[in-house]
């Protein structure tokens, strides 16, 4: 049985372990026989692994939804050097099953009340009226408020885990306010702006029940023309909204990421798109590291990032 307080990624090769885990994600192949079977892959709040089950495919195939509560008897197994999942017994969620949701997804932990106090109080600080206009009918709704302090920052790369946005949000509001005392040419009530609400769209771009994910409406869409829509709608409610502030603002949100190839529709052509840019890409390229870093052994340095296509050191030698 698994035990108190154990998830999938605490378990060694060779050990076998009962408990509930998220179905991410399932495919059903064929084996150079003609064979059917699954390959699943399976994650909690630690991580994920794959697994495969070889008999009575086709039916087991339809008796599981991607993003569903499994409960799954196991054995860690090692195949070319990467752990999977040997599985014996799996069923779907029973209403008799006692599971918290917070096992399967991991939380931030920061406090995020505190975090969005510190925006609240940023933003009546600001010398530009409109912009702390517009920013306040976004922090004084209730319902934004719940959903910006639960939402993830990511998917898979960087802040993913509930409330991550908002941590995120705040490192990069700290890097701008930062590099502001540097560059004075910059307008900060414009850059803070930019920074608390580059990615608001994420709110709408993921679900996140049991497991992390894009709802229809971010594939489809994306979190930077759903923030660039939603500010824009805002600003055109207050009146005389300057035109020239919302064109820079969304110039800010469209061109964060930086690159076209990187999901940009513009990239940045103003002082404060640039350092919004920057402080973006250093924190989450920071949190990505940290968590690649808790992946691997702590005898290791040096591990293969596809994403960056290289090998990264994370790890942490005495100088």
């Amino acid at each position: 049985m698994a035990i108190a307080g154990r998830h999938l990624r605490d378990y060694e090769v060779g050990e076998s372990f009962t408990g509930f885990f998220v179905l991410r994600s399932r495919e059903l192949r064929t084996r150079r026989d003609g064979a059917p079977y699954i390959v699943m892959e399976f994650g909690d709040c630690s991580g994920r692994l794959f697994g495969n089950i070889w008999d009575d495919a086709e039916r087991l195939y339809h008796d599981f939804e991607t993003g569903c509560i499994v409960k799954m008897q196991a054995t860690i197994e090692s195949y070319r050097g990467t752990n999977q999942v040997s599985i014996k017994r799996i069923r779907n969620l029973v209403p008799e099953d006692d599971v918290d949701n917070r096992d399967f997804i991991e939380a931030t932990t920061i406090d995020v009340d505190k975090a969005y106090a510190k925006l609240c109080r940023i933003v009546g600080g600001f010398k530009n009226t409109h912009l702390q206009e517009l920013l306040n009918t976004f922090l004084d709704d209730p319902e934004f408020e719940k959903s910006f302090k639960r939402a993830p920052g990511g998917k898979l790369w960087h802040h993913n885990r509930i409330g991550g946005l908002i941590e995120h949000t705040v490192a990069v509001l700290r890097l701008c306010r930062m590099m502001s005392r540097f560059y004075p040419e910059a307008d900060t009530d414009l850059m803070v702006s930019g920074a608390i609400l580059h990615d608001i769209g994420k709110i709408e771009e993921y679900r996140y029940d049991t497991a992390i994910d894009y709802t229809e409406h971010g594939r489809l869409v994306g979190h930077i023309t759903i923030g660039a829509s939603w500010v824009s709608e805002k600003a055109a409610k207050i009146k005389e909204f300057p035109q020239e502030t919302l064109d820079r603002l969304i110039h800010l949100i469209l061109s964060h990421q930086g690159e076209l190839a990187h999901g940009s529709p513009v990239q940045p052509s103003t002082r404060e798109a640039f350092l919004l840019h920057f402080a973006d890409l250093i924190d989450s390229k920071m949190d990505a590291l940290s968590r690649i870093r808790r992946k691997i052994p702590d005898d290791e340095r040096w591990t293969f990032v596809k994403l960056l296509g290289r090998y990264i050191d994370v790890g942490d030698p005495k100088m």
